[in-house]
């Protein structure tokens, strides 16, 4: 099964009425994180940023095929997380 993913990025919402959400990461996943996403913007000719991305992968975890769910799902099953 092959799962197909409507990646047409969305606008950021406007500050009015967004409600704000902090990811906290230790400053090696930090680095880990901007490298990728600057790898993200060369391979892909975009320049998103982290919200961007973050908001992106949700969108994509909740579609009702994901791969991402269910690999979300089976790291927490092994993990007890």
């Amino acid at each position: 099964m092959t799962t197909t993913y409507d990646t047409a990025p969305r606008p950021a919402p406007k500050a009015e009425g967004a409600i704000p959400t902090t990811v906290r990461f230790d400053p090696v996943e930090s680095r880990e994180v901007d490298r990728w996403i600057l790898d993200l913007r060369e391979q892909t000719g975009i320049r998103w940023d982290k919200a961007e991305v973050i908001r992106e992968l949700l969108r994509m975890a909740r579609t009702p095929d994901s791969i991402l769910c269910d690999a979300l799902a089976a790291r927490a099953k092994r993990t007890g997380a």
